[in-house]
């Protein structure tokens, strides 16, 4: 609460300084940039944009935002910068003004530059925690000149791409009696049956569900957001404020869905004073409200299990006989007569469904509240050194979240019916549960985070007789966390050195290293030091080069380092043994057989850092007066030291699975690589009066497993020397024909076989297919991704459009949806499975209602290619001239219609597309405008 305060009084005391100031101002213009604007943010400093290091890629929102709006800041950015994905190395650190944050603290419209810091050398002054890439987010600040006011309005729609396609009744009962018959079983439902199902002359009685009608649901959910942000200031004191709204509801259109919607409003102050020609200070404030509203239970979940023909969510009240006693009874007492005419449906086995949840369940709201404060300020110390300073910031930020909920239970009912003169009545109810509406508000799921991060340095610059440049910083840094159920904070702390040379802009060279302290290991181990290097030549400024035409600049650029990190200890105290105290019993009713203590894992004081050890090369140029530009970079990347219980590498009496004991430590024993490369180039050309601008970007990663922990018979089985997100199963060789081909094949070891089942290859030809048979059947990332981004202006009117793709991953349909057996439900997938009559057209196996081991487990007869081509955004712009707004009070005003998530082309988009058990992916249409005063 101080921390507002002081936040508080600031602002006041800035308030009163623009006051004071005001006549100051008036004769200085806002031009929109400024000379802060050609500088890059990196670690704890900036630096100019042609000395930045090659492993570095920039983005400025301002450059693209009126062209492609949205409220994600990192929207399309693998199509603007290679390397967006930070090569790959695992969860990255999100910087917010140097506080480590959420991506989702933040939207686009707040951001000054987003920093993507890739490179060892780029990072290491972050520590340990920074060891796996830098998403740096610098927010929007006030300038000096006229006060300045930008608003946004978006209204846009949600349209689902594509629903589940499960079976109708009657075909479920049709499929599922091939599934008993292929099980050697008796069928199940009477033809008789499966036809009334299929008439459908009596939904109520034979009904057939479809959770994903248009009865039920919206062809489309709404999307409203609104943002304005304030800037201004003078000399002394400068200002930026920023609020935005976003609210959307959902596709639900009955009962409570009707009133679930996602509310989030986000606030952000942030200011400057000169307090003197020495000392600079400032004050960030940042605000998060967010609120979810739902129904009751997990409607999309269960749409996708519950069977169509198991009840009918709805039984009109009016086909129950009038002289139905003890069903009227029932009927009056309901407190959940839905429009009047419905009971709810259901079974003593079905005690709540999709809609009933909707409709009676009651509802929740999931509220999350973030306050985010961080205070600074720098004091130049010329006077006692030229060149020097020193700065400090503090962060703050408190979090939490809650949920509050109304939680009704309710009837359902089980109609009985009669049927006479071919018109069907319900004779009876059978009630099941019971309503109750307490009206008391529950709470669950509490959660709360506070973050605290302080960082200090002295920096030093200056430049020796016009040509050599000099730099240095001594850096001191770290975080305290503590989290729900934290018994103790949770702590990250370095101290950084860097020390920069070039000469002339044309040579450079950088050294920067961390002490990294980390509490995860033990005494002995926790403190590390981390190299890096980095140098850079310009070649375009060599006298060889002078005078070409087709090259503007052109920088080569190499780098190494190692960074100690403890990111990979997945707790605290791993070095230690851990032990506990267990009792067996025998089955006579709790008589204690025995009692001792077992060891969990053994101790290790020698456990300490993984280390990142990396080197990369970088290019980068402009061409043709600054037509075409180019950067790139290769790198190369062993993690080395992983922490993890290596098994294999001690006797096997040091491990038991029951009692399960094990004297096995954690030692730095696993190891992988990451090689590749990433570029991105940008066109420009005018042609007549239109301006083009093409741009592409990609990334390409090639990850190893250098050791493992494995000892397997046949090396096909090894991970070692396989990428290390490679997905291991069987390799199918299509399905078996006849018993016949069972008899001559390999005995596969998975429960019963029959015809219809997949048929796997036997790796290592022991006649036996079993575990010892999965090889490599795909790896889950795409080692390679890329973007393409194209623009045309032509006077007022501007068309944007934006596509990413990927190549060389793999998927796996393993969710129930296509694993159909035993009493699933049945999607579409079934029709395609393999009977007598179709065993030559089959692309599905056998039905079956036991658990289908044999078949339902990874193998590539799962497996799909993952490559696939997206068109993720189209804008047109068009900017009212500025002749119309010369006697408006505003300066510029563009409206805008744009679409996002256009299409996918794939040979697998049907896959790619359809969202099983959860909201369906969409298609985003948006109109907006932005006006500045």
């Amino acid at each position: 609460m101080r921390h507002i305060i002081i936040g508080m009084v600031l602002f006041a005391v800035f308030l009163g300084i623009v006051q004071d100031a005001k006549g100051q101002t008036t004769n200085t213009q806002v031009t929109g940039t400024s000379e802060n604007d050609s500088l890059v943010y990196v670690a704890y400093r900036t630096v100019d944009k042609d000395d930045v290091s090659n492993a570095v890629s920039v983005l400025n929102p301002s450059d693209y935002l009126d062209k492609h709006y949205g409220t994600y800041p990192l929207d399309g950015t693998q199509a603007f910068i290679g390397g967006n994905n930070l090569w790959g190395m695992g969860d990255h650190l999100v910087l917010i003004d140097g506080v480590p944050r959420a991506i989702g603290d933040i939207t686009a419209s707040e951001i000054k530059q987003i920093t993507f810091l890739k490179g060892a050398n780029a990072v290491v002054l972050y520590g340990s925690r920074a060891a796996n890439g830098v998403i740096l987010i610098t927010t929007k600040r006030g300038k000096t000149g006229k006060s300045r006011s930008e608003v946004r309005v978006n209204a846009g729609i949600n349209m689902p791409k594509s629903y589940p396609k499960y079976l109708g009744s009657s075909e479920y009962m049709s499929y599922y009696n091939q599934a008993l018959l292929n099980d050697g079983l008796e069928p199940l439902y009477a033809d008789s049956l499966i036809d009334k199902y299929a008439a459908q002359s009596n939904p109520y009685r034979y009904p057939s569900a479809d959770y994903y009608s248009s009865d039920h649901l919206r062809q489309m959910y709404n999307s409203y957001s609104a943002n304005a942000d304030f800037s201004g200031g003078n000399d002394r004191a400068r200002f930026y404020v920023f609020a935005g709204f976003e609210r959307n509801n959902s596709l639900l259109n009955f009962g409570e869905g009707k009133n679930e919607n996602n509310m989030r409003l986000n606030l952000r102050g942030n200011i400057d004073l000169e307090l003197n020609d020495y000392i600079d200070t400032w004050v960030n404030i940042s605000t998060v409200f967010y609120d979810n509203r739902s129904a009751n239970g997990d409607y999309w979940g269960n749409a996708a299990t519950i069977h169509p023909h198991r009840f009918a969510p709805l039984i009109p009240t009016d086909l129950v006989q009038a002289g139905a006693e003890d069903a009227q009874v029932l009927i009056d007492a309901s407190r959940h007569i839905i429009d009047g005419r419905y009971l709810l449906g259901g079974t003593q086995e079905y005690l709540t469904n999709p809609f009933a949840d909707v409709y009676a369940a009651g509802y929740n709201t999931y509220t999350s509240r973030q306050l985010q404060y961080a205070a600074g300020f720098s004091a130049d110390l010329r006077n006692a050194l030229k060149g020097l300073s020193f700065s400090g910031q503090v962060g703050i930020d408190y979090s939490n979240h809650y949920t509050t909920s109304i939680d009704n239970t309710y009837a359902v009912y089980v109609p009985e019916w009669q049927s006479f003169a071919g018109t069907d009545s319900i004779a009876n109810l059978t009630k099941f549960n019971k309503d109750s509406n307490t009206g008391t508000q529950n709470l669950s799921d509490t959660w709360n985070d506070q973050v605290i991060d302080f960082n200090m340095h002295f920096d030093y610059k200056n430049t020796f007789k016009e040509k050599h440049n000099v730099s240095g910083m001594l850096v001191a840094a770290g975080l305290m966390r503590r989290q729900t159920e934290d018994y103790q904070y949770r702590t990250n702390s370095n101290i950084g050195l860097q020390a920069a040379y070039n000469y002339a802009n044309k040579y450079y060279a950088d050294f920067s290293g961390a002490i990294v302290n980390s509490t995860k290991l033990p005494a002995e181990t926790r403190i590390a030091f981390s190299p890096t290097l980095s140098l850079g030549w310009v070649l375009s400024e060599e006298d060889f080069m002078a005078g070409s035409k087709a090259i503007d600049r052109l920088k080569v650029s190499a780098s190494v380092g190692i960074i100690n990190t403890d990111l990979d200890l997945e707790s605290y105290y791993l070095y230690d043994a851990v032990y506990s105290s267990n009792a067996w019993y025998s089955w006579s009713d709790g008589t204690y057989v025995s009692q001792a203590t077992s060891i969990i894992r053994g101790a290790n004081k020698n456990l300490t850092f993984a280390k990142r050890k990396e080197a990369n090369l970088g290019v980068e140029g402009s061409f043709f007066d600054k037509m075409l530009s180019l950067k790139a970079t290769v790198f190369m990347i062993k993690k080395d030291g992983i922490p993890v219980q290596s098994y294999t590498q001690y006797p096997g009496y040091f491990r038991s699975y029951w009692p399960e004991t094990s004297f096995v430590p954690y030692t730095n024993f696993e190891a992988n690589s990451h090689n590749g490369f990433d570029f991105q180039v940008k066109f420009n050309k005018k042609v007549g009066e239109v301006n083009l601008t093409l741009g592409a970007a990609g990334t390409y990663i090639a990850t190893k497993a250098l050791v493992r922990d494995e000892l397997y018979a046949d090396a096909y089985r090894n991970r070692t020397g396989k990428p290390v997100d490679a997905i291991f199963g069987l390799e199918s060789e299509g399905l078996f024909m006849d018993q016949s081909d069972i008899e001559n094949h390999a005995v596969q070891k998975f429960g019963e076989v029959k015809p219809g089942d997949i048929k796997y290859k036997d790796q290592n030809n022991d006649q036996v297919v079993d575990e010892r048979d999965e090889i490599m059947i795909g790896r889950w990332g795409s080692p390679f991704t890329y973007g393409l981004n194209f623009t045309a202006e032509w006077k007022g009117l501007t068309l944007f459009a934006l596509a990413t793709g990927q190549m060389g991953g793999t998927g796996i349909t393993t969710d129930d949806y296509y694993w159909v057996y035993g009493d699933r439900k049945y999607s579409d997938v079934v029709r395609n499975s393999w009977t007598e009559e179709t065993k030559n057209t089959a692309t599905y196996p056998r039905l079956t209602t036991l658990s289908g081991d044999n078949n339902f487990r990874y193998s590539d007869f799962w497996t799909y290619s993952a490559n696939r081509f997206d068109l993720a955004k189209v804008q047109l712009t068009y900017s009212i001239p500025q002749r119309v707004l010369t006697k408006s009070f505003m300066k510029e005003l563009n409206i805008y219609v744009s679409g996002a998530n256009l299409l996918t082309i794939s040979e697998n988009s049907d896959i790619m597309e359809l969202n099983i058990g959860t909201t369906p992916q969409t298609r985003f249409y948006n109109l907006g405008i932005k006006a500045v005063f």
